[in-house]
């Protein structure tokens, strides 16, 4: 029986080492959490699906010419339920992306939709990120204060939420809306009126008024009460 010498022996260790990072690498590149949506310089995407782990917002990268990716389905705020910018190369993420749970997901782009479809696969791994949300509650309660100073509305918000739009109204009649960013947490935003809206109140000596906040990729959230 032959017998191992040191020098043998250090060489299988060395062989072992090597084999162990090579499937350390491999379990790295595998548990990449999300692939990048690649449109190639032509109008069409590189390929027919990308995987992602849920929680995460998908990079999208465009090689060439004006493309963007849109969900097919609709969201719970009427819009795409995750979207990109639309951009003439380089990089964007997709936002919504992170709210999405396991399953299969249709996308395409609205600047080539007849050529450039897509499906993003979710997978089990990850968590998806909750999606925002806010409570209202209108304290203005004088219409002459309404007049004078807006309407004062309470927000609670679940985080940090951008581009809420707060829209006032009195039955059909727009009265008045803003665009505002939200902190986590309660505050108080002031929705001022328009001209409609003051010729509207004028006068009145009660009135029912609603306000309605926008939240994206999040439900939609309301408030009413009766100025006087």
């Amino acid at each position: 029986m032959l017998k191992r010498g040191k020098t043998g022996r250090r060489l299988g260790l060395v062989a072992a080492a090597a084999a162990i990072g090579v499937m350390a690498c491999t379990a790295i590149a595998l548990a990449q959490p999300s692939e990048v949506i690649v449109a190639g310089p032509g109008e069409s995407y590189t390929q027919p699906t990308y995987n992602t782990d849920q929680g995460v917002v998908v990079p999208f990268r465009n090689d060439g010419g004006t493309h963007n990716v849109t969900a097919r389905q609709t969201g719970p705020d009427g819009k795409a339920l995750f979207r990109s910018p639309t951009i003439s190369g380089g990089t964007a993420g997709v936002d919504g992306t992170q709210y999405l749970s396991t399953g299969d997901y249709a996308f395409f782009c609205t600047v080539h939709p007849t050529t450039m479809n897509g499906t993003l696969h979710v997978t089990g791994g990850g968590t998806p990120v909750p999606r925002p949300s806010a409570t209202l509650k209108l304290k203005s309660r004088k219409i002459s204060k309404a007049l004078k100073k807006g309407l004062q509305v309470a927000v609670n918000a679940s985080t940090k939420i951008d581009g809420v739009e707060l829209l006032a109204k009195l039955g059909k009649t727009t009265i008045g809306k803003a665009t505002v960013s939200l902190a986590a947490g309660p505050q108080v935003d002031v929705v001022k009126l328009n001209k409609a809206g003051k010729s509207k109140l004028r006068g009145k000596s009660s009135a029912k008024v609603s306000v309605t906040a926008s939240i994206p990729f999040g439900s939609p959230a309301s408030t009413k009460a009766k100025l006087s």
